[in-house]
């Protein structure tokens, strides 16, 4: 019964260290970020569609006129074959979620969890040390 009893608790130390490890980071594409901001999908099912399709810039937002407004288009090649099209508000909200996802990027990069590395982040933090006399324990009254 002991070696029953010995690989039970290996495979629960197993599963112990298996529940420890973070979930795998979540990247989000260009595509999701479009949809999330408010940009629509139109498929390409008229041959009059797919030759505006190949005359647009690709894997760049441009600002045309459709159905007499201005809109903002992106056309997908790789991924959906489809053109994704958006007015002025889906593209503030788009430019403000790639801000933000940039920021959170630039962020990540530079943080660390190891105290004694130059770039952690309550080190990259300015606590005006060289100046502070008190940083050195140098209390003047």
């Amino acid at each position: 019964m002991k070696p029953f009893g010995s690989v039970l608790a290996v495979l629960g130390m197993c599963l112990a260290v298996a529940a420890c490890m973070p979930p795998p980071p979540v990247t989000e594409s260009k595509e999701d970020l479009l949809s999330s901001s408010g940009f629509r999908t139109i498929s390409l099912n008229t041959p009059a569609k797919v030759a505006a399709f190949k005359k647009l810039p690709a894997h760049q937002l441009s600002q045309k006129k459709y159905k007499g407004k201005n809109v903002w288009v992106y056309p997908d090649r790789d991924v959906c074959g489809c053109l994704y099209i958006g007015n002025q508000s889906a593209y503030d909200a788009y430019i403000k979620k790639g801000r933000e996802k940039m920021i959170s990027e630039a962020i990540k990069a530079n943080y660390s969890d190891d105290p004694y590395s130059p770039t952690a982040s309550v080190n990259a933090l300015d606590y005006d040390w060289a100046t502070d006399p008190e940083a050195y324990g140098l209390y003047v009254d």
